[in-house]
């Protein structure tokens, strides 16, 4: 069943699932008029994940089934609608123009020609084997005039829209779905990740200034840049947090799980700042015996990596053009993100300013302080665009009588941010 056929007045639980490549990060919510209420939390190990693939539909399918279950004991409530982030190097974007005539003589732009000239965007793109996810407007034009927000009901003889399209590719969403529907779920909606992660954590001026998101997760990067309430430019890095722990566990001869664990608890990404005679403890490869080790040499591994990241990401703001407007400057999130001193390293390499992104919990109810934390801001975006869908979709009259509360703030926020595909 659709999102929006449910009747008026019904109020079923919302899954939110981050499927990533180290982690599944599942939240159950209801959405109240004073907010969204936070009903469980689940995390579970990933399996079957590689950089935002899915590489083995039976182990996906469990690790998503366990999250779920998780997040269902807290919650003492089966969910009904289903939101999932993709990510990976089979979804794609890219900015495509399109124009419509309104007519010899000039009239007013009515709601079908907005919906007409953004929908044909889609003819746009080579489209084979391909799902377009989203359609994104950046700006619209009537009669050449640029720069227009809303169009709606200005004057004209024709009506043109910039706009930034994401597709994915139909086998690899087929593979998720196959997951999710062996662990006996259906997926509602699937939702660019870094477009949910913008949402939980970019505030209405740092999307109007232009600001980078780099959603550092374990497998991948995921870089969008937002500029006038509109994303220019999307695009994925190949690596993320696990290639960390992996340089880690070869560097220091230790098994990936103790190599996490080092990352976690000693890790930093300045080793110049690390005393040359602090040490640390490490399990060697069979987990049994202790192996003493300078902690700055751990540290250089981890910079070394960051590094890398850092010059990647700066790589691709350079050919998005967008670097001369970015004066909201970079807001980073994702669980990899939280690397002690990567804020600061990070905006010395890329000569801009550089923050931490959490979820904002204005908008949350429940186990707020749960979820104040930057794995969680996928999921959390998810549920603010499952609840904006809801009060669209089944709620318009509720809309337009002007309703007060957080869901209101919530959809003043994203009534514009982009449309479903």
């Amino acid at each position: 069943m659709k999102f929006w056929q449910y009747i008026e007045g019904s109020n079923p639980a919302i899954a939110a699932v981050d499927v990533g490549t180290s982690k599944i990060c599942t939240l159950i919510a209801k959405v109240h008029a004073s907010g969204i209420e936070i009903l469980g939390i689940g995390l579970s190990a990933s399996a079957g994940i590689k950089k935002g693939k899915v590489v083995d539909i039976e182990k996906a399918s469990a690790a998503i089934r366990e999250s779920l279950l998780r997040a269902i004991e807290v919650a003492k409530e089966e969910p009904e609608i289903f939101f999932t982030g993709i990510a990976g190097d089979y979804v794609t974007s890219q900015n495509v123009d399109n124009e419509i005539l309104l007519g010899k003589v000039s009239r007013e732009v009515y709601d079908k020609d907005i919906d007409k000239v953004v929908e044909g965007t889609k003819g746009k793109i080579i489209t084979e084997g391909l799902r377009i996810i989203h359609v994104i407007p950046q700006e619209f034009s009537v009669d050449k005039q640029k720069g227009i927000a809303h169009p709606l009901k200005m004057v004209g003889t024709s009506l043109s829209v910039s706009a930034h399209l994401v597709a994915a590719d139909e086998n690899h969403l087929h593979n998720l779905k196959e997951s999710f529907q062996n662990a006996g779920y259906d997926i509602t909606r699937f939702v660019f990740q870094p477009y949910a992660s913008a949402l939980a954590v970019l505030n209405e001026s740092e999307q109007e200034a232009g600001t980078v998101l780099v959603d550092i997760g374990g497998g991948t990067t995921d870089v969008a840049i937002f500029y006038n309430d509109a994303i220019y430019y999307s695009c994925d890095i190949q690596v993320g947090g696990e290639y960390i722990t992996s340089d880690l566990s070869i560097g220091l001869r230790t098994s990936r799980d103790e190599a996490e664990r080092i990352k976690l608890q000693y890790g930093s990404v300045f080793s110049k700042f690390v005393p040359d005679d602090e040490l640390i403890e490490v399990k060697d490869i069979s987990m049994k015996s202790l192996r003493t080790l300078r902690k700055k040499f751990a540290c250089e591994i981890i910079e070394a990596r960051v590094k890398e990241i850092c010059l990647l990401i700066k790589k691709e703001i350079r050919s998005s053009g967008m670097g001369p407007v970015l004066r909201g400057g970079i807001v980073l999130t994702g669980g990899s993100s939280l690397l002690n001193g990567i804020t600061d390293f990070s905006s010395s390499l890329l000569n801009l300013p550089v923050r931490m992104g959490y979820p904002e919990s204005t908008y949350y109810l429940g186990q707020v302080q749960a979820i104040s934390n930057p794995m969680f801001s996928t999921s959390c975006g998810l549920l603010l665009l499952a609840s904006i869908e809801s009060r669209q979709k089944t709620l318009p009259r509720f809309l337009r009588e002007g309703p007060t509360g957080k869901v209101q703030e919530m959809f003043n926020k994203v009534k514009d941010f982009f449309m479903m595909g």
